[in-house]
């Protein structure tokens, strides 16, 4: 089945079974190893993330001609693809996924108030601040444990979990940190409110680390973290690097 570039939704999966996050009336697939070789190709399907993993979806026809919803890693028609896990820090520690692979050029996010303006914001902070956009088919997704989406003040942690995924940095560097600030359009990091608040949640979900606006440094008061402060989304990098490099 060709690749077709599509929204990209949250999932769930439970007994074999995909189904839509928070959605118990949608259509629900069976989950397969691989991709059957008779899923129908003219049924436009969405895909799905569950955790770090994204799934394809397509419909067969069984032997009494109904249709049957089947889903499938992503991984079996997906090689090469880079992905990224990057901790962010608000009002409750959150989970960005990135993943970045081959096919027509594409960029989806989900869990973030303003998807739209997210995108054009991040997208905008990477290039001007001195990288390339990555080729190909580009998949965000958030985890949170209050189900809220995510504001701007999450901005740096996208933007460092799409270069992660594109390998400017190896992922190993994120365990443990967590990223506060947002991007203005330039890819300077720009101050946030509460950045204080934002750090004791790190601290509560596990992090030693965090990474905040250099123009929060002189409000910032949490004892018991590492802290560095950047000033632009290159600066970020630079230090996820460093912690690349100690972990090797």
């Amino acid at each position: 089945m060709a690749s077709i570039a599509r929204p990209t939704r949250i999932g769930v999966i439970s007994d074999g079974v995909l189904a839509e996050e928070g959605n118990p009336f949608n259509l629900k697939y069976a989950v397969l190893a691989a991709q059957p070789g008779d899923v129908l190709e003219d049924v436009t399907t969405p895909n799905y993330v569950v955790a770090d993993a994204l799934y394809r979806t397509g419909l067969v026809v069984d032997a009494d001609q109904r249709g049957l919803g089947v889903a499938w890693p992503a991984e079996q028609d997906m090689p090469g693809q880079g992905r990224a896990m990057v901790r962010a820090a608000g009002d409750s520690a959150a989970v960005i996924h990135a993943m970045v692979g081959p096919g027509p050029n594409w960029f989806t996010i989900s869990g973030v108030s303003y998807e739209r303006e997210t995108m054009d914001r991040v997208r905008a902070a990477i290039l001007n601040g001195g990288y390339s956009w990555p080729e190909g088919r580009i998949t965000v997704t958030v985890e949170t444990v209050t189900g809220r989406p995510l504001d701007s003040s999450h901005d740096l942690a996208i933007a460092c979990a799409i270069l992660g995924a594109d390998g400017h940095y190896h992922p190993d560097a994120m365990t443990d940190v967590a990223l506060i600030g947002e991007l203005g359009l330039d890819g300077q990091v720009r101050p946030v409110p509460d950045v204080n608040e934002a750090a004791r949640s790190a601290i509560a979900a596990g992090c030693t680390t965090v990474l905040i606006p250099d123009a929060n440094m002189s409000d910032f008061d949490v004892p018991g973290i590492g802290i560095y402060s950047v000033e632009n989304v290159d600066q970020a990098v630079r230090v996820l690097q460093t912690f690349d490099r100690a972990n090797s």
